[in-house]
């Protein structure tokens, strides 16, 4: 599984094979097909391996102290950072989803759940549309800073701009009433 993880890295999910995987340390070709029935079970091992790590990082984030919104904050943050230093599972984790695969369930309730406690007076559906801006926030700041197109800051000054950026939804989001 490692291996597959390092070649994956290197040239993307679609591109490695079992073959080249078990080259990759020095085992029999057929040796792979002992553990893993093919290419997709091998993948999908892996997702659920690496949506297990995720959901412990986003629940460790979710725990630590503060208002609603700093928690909210937070899981933002985790979710950018477990993509960053694990930019092969997470394009294995949502590059492999399909329409009766939904991702990461246990850490989507997780930011459902910091939501709500964001806007506990608001309406079902209005806590769902900051649900998903949350996510689609988070998820295409990860997926631009993996892909370069942001200039390369230090960590440190990614992570400001990450915060500054969820501050913009969540602060306001916190404030708003329950329509009458």
């Amino acid at each position: 599984m490692s291996a597959a993880l390092s070649l994956i890295e290197q040239r993307g999910v679609k591109a490695f094979s079992l073959k080249d995987a078990s080259m990759h340390v020095g085992v029999s070709s057929a040796a792979p097909y002992r553990h893993f029935a093919d290419k997709d079970a091998l993948l999908a091992a892996l997702r659920g391996e690496a949506f297990g790590l995720f959901h412990d990082s986003l629940k460790a984030a979710s725990a630590i102290g503060g208002t609603p919104a700093e928690r909210l904050e937070e899981l933002g943050v985790a979710y950018v950072m477990f993509a960053l230093r694990n930019p092969a599972r997470f394009r294995i984790m949502f590059g492999l989803a399909g329409p009766s695969e939904p991702p990461a369930p246990n850490a989507f309730l997780l930011l459902v759940d910091a939501v709500a406690a964001v806007m506990p007076r608001a309406g079902e559906k209005r806590r769902h549309d900051l649900v998903v801006a949350c996510w689609s926030i988070v998820h295409g700041f990860a997926t631009l800073q993996m892909e370069g197109a942001f200039a390369s800051p230090q960590q440190d000054e990614m992570e400001q701009q990450l915060r500054r950026t969820l501050r913009l939804l969540i602060q306001p989001a916190s404030i708003i009433r329950r329509p009458k």
